[in-house]
């Protein structure tokens, strides 16, 4: 069964990866909850951000292999591993997308259309989730160090109006000084460790899997003030 209706977990966490194999987050179960699948969950990887790194792909299908999930992934490089992405990635509960470049992962998505499938998949109840880039990319804008060093971007998939920080803590004066003046006056941010939970549009949820990880709203008041609010934070059980 699909999540009652669109659904996002933008997030700073994902896998244990000093671990051998990666201990996979229990933000992994609550997106499998939200997709309100009682066994076997499919489980798709997408790792654009780090041009498909081969050992990540590895670690991923490894870190849930005596778990019951039944795990695939989407290559894009050098060619799709996959003949049909909307009908492969429309079939599965949970779509994350790891870490790595949100720019260029956004060049490559829609190059293949990817940005169309997945508001396709988002709109249907696939639950969206990703850390880092995975997370900054369903957002209009947001800062990345994709460039090198921090810089804004604003050329996001859009699904969320909003601005988006990850690794919030080392990143807070550029994404306040990106609120100040940019074109987007609202925003979410994590610290590692953190993650938002968005039903549509609207954000329902911050959840953490370790202890002291923050989550924040960040906006532009009418006095061109950066005004950044805590946000209740839960933390998910192993």
């Amino acid at each position: 069964m699909p999540a009652d209706g669109p659904t996002i977990l933008a997030t700073s966490m994902g896998f244990n990866r000093a671990r051998a194999p990666w201990q996979p987050s229990p933000i992994f179960q609550y997106a499998f909850e939200l997709a309100r699948v009682a066994s076997r969950p499919r489980l798709c990887f997408l790792s654009t951000g780090t041009g498909d790194r081969p050992t990540s792909i590895e670690a991923f299908h490894a870190a849930f292999a005596t778990s019951g999930v039944a795990t695939s992934h989407v290559s894009l490089f050098d060619k799709p591993n996959i003949s049909d992405l909307s009908e492969h990635l429309n079939n599965q509960d949970v779509v994350w997308i790891d870490r790595g470049s949100v720019v260029n992962l956004l060049a490559v998505w829609r190059a293949h259309g990817l940005d169309r499938i997945l508001r396709d998949c988002w709109e249907r109840g696939v639950v969206l989730g990703g850390e880092s880039a995975g997370s900054l990319c369903w957002f209009q804008a947001g800062t990345t160090d994709s460039y090198g060093e921090v810089q804004p971007f604003d050329n996001g998939l859009g699904f969320l109006p909003f601005a988006n920080a990850v690794h919030h803590r080392d990143r807070r004066e550029q994404f306040h000084e990106y609120l100040a003046s940019g074109p987007v006056s609202i925003g979410y941010a994590t610290d590692a460790g953190a993650g938002l939970h968005f039903s549509g549009t609207e954000l329902v949820a911050a959840v953490s899997d370790r202890k002291g990880a923050g989550a924040y709203k960040v906006s532009r008041g009418l006095d061109g003030e950066i005004v950044e609010d805590a946000l209740v934070v839960d933390q998910l059980r192993r």
